[in-house]
């Protein structure tokens, strides 16, 4: 034995590991499959990341309300802060208009000097009275029944009676009539709202309506109706909501009392039961062919003196003209008013006045009738 063997004599014989008998060297099922198990519970799968929120280009609703209540609020506190006293960015007095009353000028010096004057509008009195309503009363007075039944030659004078009582308008209203209607004619029947106090707070506005409504001849004949509606509703609607008399107002629906079957006028007023006053309304044409339709639809001995009225009142339309009609006998009529214009403003207050005489004269009629 050489050196080398004496010098592993008595040891266990070693064996060298290398890569290919590592690779070569099997490992046990069991233990494999146990380590797969241990390796899928200990694996965590990371979370992911938060998406970013995505906005909509565009605000929602809520969020321009929000927006708009915060604004409002600051602007709300900023005016909290000011009073009428301060002083005005500017150093040159406040140019009067000319051409007015005395008593506008006086109350609009007043309300310049309030400039300077270091007080706040709570100290001031309101520029014009605030009054209870007085409308009941004063549409009992406006809409009083005629003393008497007119005949048909004389309805077309009474149609044009001034009112028993000024109706309240604003003035701003009041002067646009001024240099177009006649200063009488106005005077007579309108009165200022600023001077009176708001006493009537539902025909007020109503008759303004009428006066400034826009949009007159266009559109359909649905259209045109509606604004008709305006004057019809605005003067007889406040009659019905204040008298005591039982009227009625409708639109193209049947009458038997006084029309004949299957005709039907565009407009029925009635008072107490009884047809009083109706109307004819195109959107174009000859308004005289089309108020012949007021006569042609009636029962024959419907009106005269053996019929259930002395005469119907009526009107025809045709766009923005009207012309007011009285039917005294069997396909006969009188025509009550020249075709008044509705685009004119001195024409709608000629139609606001003739719709209140409207009234007056078939409630005079009606009382004539029960007696």
């Amino acid at each position: 034995m050489n050196e080398l063997q004496t010098e592993n004599v008595g040891k266990a014989p070693t064996t060298v590991k290398t890569k290919s008998s590592r690779k070569k060297q099997a490992v046990p099922a069991k233990s494999y499959r146990r380590s797969v198990r241990l390796v899928a519970k200990a694996h965590v799968v990371p979370e992911a990341a938060p998406q970013p929120v995505r906005r909509s280009a565009k605000p929602t609703t809520v969020d321009i309300a929000k927006e708009f209540y915060t604004r409002l609020e600051d602007i709300s506190k900023q005016l909290s802060l000011l009073t009428v006293g301060q002083s005005p960015p500017s150093s040159l007095p406040i140019p009067i208009p000319t051409g007015k009353s005395a008593k506008d000028k006086a109350a609009e010096e007043a309300l310049v000097a309030s400039f300077d004057s270091g007080k706040t509008l709570s100290d001031e009195p309101p520029l014009y009275p605030i009054t209870a309503s007085r409308e009941k009363d004063i549409c009992r007075l406006i809409f009083a029944p005629a003393s008497t039944v007119p005949k048909p030659k004389n309805v077309r004078a009474r149609l044009r009676d001034n009112l028993s009582a000024p109706i309240p308008i604003h003035h701003f209203v009041y002067n646009l009539l001024k240099p177009v209607v006649d200063a009488d004619v106005l005077e007579t029947n309108f009165c200022i709202a600023e001077e009176v106090g708001n006493i009537c707070p539902k025909l007020t506005p109503c008759v303004e309506r009428a006066l400034m409504i826009n949009n007159i001849n266009v559109g359909t004949e649905a259209m045109q109706q509606h604004v008709l509606d305006a004057f019809l509703m605005g003067i007889i609607g406040t009659a019905q909501d204040h008298l005591a008399t039982n009227i009625k107002i409708d639109r193209n629906a049947a009458e038997s009392s006084m029309t004949m079957s299957q005709c039907r006028p565009d407009y029925l007023l009635t008072m107490n039961g009884q047809l009083v006053f109706k109307g004819e309304e195109k959107k174009g044409g000859d308004i005289r062919h089309i108020a012949q339709e007021l006569s042609d639809k009636m029962i024959p001995g419907s009106v005269g003196k053996t019929g259930k009225l002395d005469y119907l009142l009526g009107y025809a339309t045709s766009g923005s003209r009207v012309l007011f009609e009285c039917i005294y006998s069997d396909h006969a009529m009188l025509e009550c008013s020249n075709i008044i214009d509705l685009l004119k403003l001195p024409d709608r207050v000629t139609m606001v006045i003739m719709l209140v005489n409207v009234v007056r004269i078939t409630r005079a009629q009606i009382i004539a009738k029960e007696k």
